[in-house]
């Protein structure tokens, strides 16, 4: 093993002891104290122990990202922020000269009265683009991103003027193999108890989750081409119809992997990234492509950020094409710079949201539908709820 090979996997050992929160949130989704006694999450094990190369490191960085001081990322915590740590924070404050300060949770409704009362303490806050649709609907909240400081590879379908996509997910059907061994392949198999019974589990309609809705009119006969706009009350009307067999309308990922691993409910919908490091842990579990939901979360920057200029020389930083691929070779979430293919090996790009033979078999998510949306969905979703 090289000195450099010592060196990373020394990083990214150090990385997924803290903080403990996150160390709470690593046991219950990757399934106890087995998972810690390992050197990593066992997919970073896997990509360490196949190719160095899966992360690359930078060679040199624009001198435009370099500064001092402190930039206040927030972040959704738990596993995915422990890789951001690995793959942008480390390397940013190393080769920038920025000190990276974590918080956990990026609520929306926290950054409105920030800014309401000018008492901002963010820096630039991971949310979702149809966030930033709603926020800047009701004033001025957010700060333009400086796209001068981007690289090129991150296209004008991952940019906008306050928000900077930087990850791609999806949202999908997983189901246990040790239950199915041969399916389910679809919405429609979702639906169907006869042919796959048991429980399920979705999606609730608020703390900024998506509902199935995309799900219930595919397996209402909807062509895919056709989802939006999205018929609300159709959509709800075909939950309705599951939801007897719903254990659990899950808030958060951790809720829905814990369901899944403890065979609670064998069809779920769970994020691709946590159902592809549980398989690679050897959990009898798989993911089903076709009528997912695809995603992305953006860097949004507070307006008033005290640490405004730091803040942009984060975002442009975290979406370049060597830290994008570092994040891919640890968690399996798509990239949002089309260089960072350059860096990754064809096994970790065929298992990603944003590989071509998977992304035809998904739905984009249509942000502006949903900002717009969202408030009927909720509440005809709750009224579903207490029928």
């Amino acid at each position: 093993m090289s000195e450099r090979e010592a060196e990373l996997i020394r990083r990214l050992r150090a990385s997924v002891q803290v903080p403990p929160t996150a160390r709470r949130d690593f046991l219950r989704i990757f399934g106890g104290a087995a998972a810690l006694a390992m050197a990593g999450p066992p997919w970073i094990s896997r990509a360490l122990a196949q190719d160095l190369g899966s992360m690359p490191d930078f060679e040199t960085i624009p001198d435009a990202w370099k500064g001092s001081g402190e930039v206040v990322v927030v972040t959704w915590g738990g596993i995915g922020t422990e890789m951001q740590r690995a793959a942008w924070f480390e390397p940013f404050e190393r080769l920038c000269g920025i000190r990276v300060v974590e918080a956990i949770g990026p609520d929306p409704a926290r950054l409105k009265a920030m800014v309401d009362t000018g008492t901002v303490e963010w820096d630039i806050c991971q949310i979702g683009r149809g966030t930033m649709i709603e926020l800047m609907a009701q004033g001025d909240y957010l700060e333009p991103i400086d796209y001068s400081l981007v690289e090129d590879g991150v296209t004008d379908d991952f940019r906008s003027e306050h928000g900077l996509d930087i990850v791609s997910y999806a949202q999908m059907i997983a189901y246990r193999t040790d239950v199915f061994p041969e399916g389910p392949t679809g919405w429609a198999d979702f639906f169907d108890t006869e042919r796959f019974p048991g429980a399920r589990s979705l999606p609730i309609a608020t703390k900024g989750n998506v509902p199935e809705l995309v799900g219930a009119l595919l397996a209402d006969g909807v062509p895919m081409d056709q989802v939006y706009p999205i018929d609300i009350d159709r959509a709800i009307a075909k939950l309705a119809e599951i939801k007897p067999e719903i254990v659990k309308w899950w808030e958060a990922g951790a809720q829905h992997m814990q369901i899944l691993l403890d065979a609670e409910a064998p069809l779920v919908t769970a994020w691709n990234g946590r159902i592809e490091a549980a398989k690679q842990e050897g959990q009898p579990v798989e993911l089903v492509w076709n009528g997912g939901t695809v995603l992305n979360n953006a860097w949004l920057i507070p307006k008033g950020a005290p640490n405004l200029s730091n803040a942009q020389k984060f975002a442009a930083f975290s979406s370049s094409a060597i830290a994008q691929a570092r994040y891919s070779a640890l968690l399996p979430y798509g990239f949002t710079n089309v260089d960072s293919a350059n860096y990754l090996p064809e096994e970790v790009l065929r298992i990603l949201p944003t590989a071509p033979e998977n992304y035809r078999q998904m739905v984009p998510y249509q942000h502006e539908w949903w900002a717009h949306n969202r408030p009927e969905v909720i509440d005809k979703f709750n009224r579903m709820m207490l029928l």
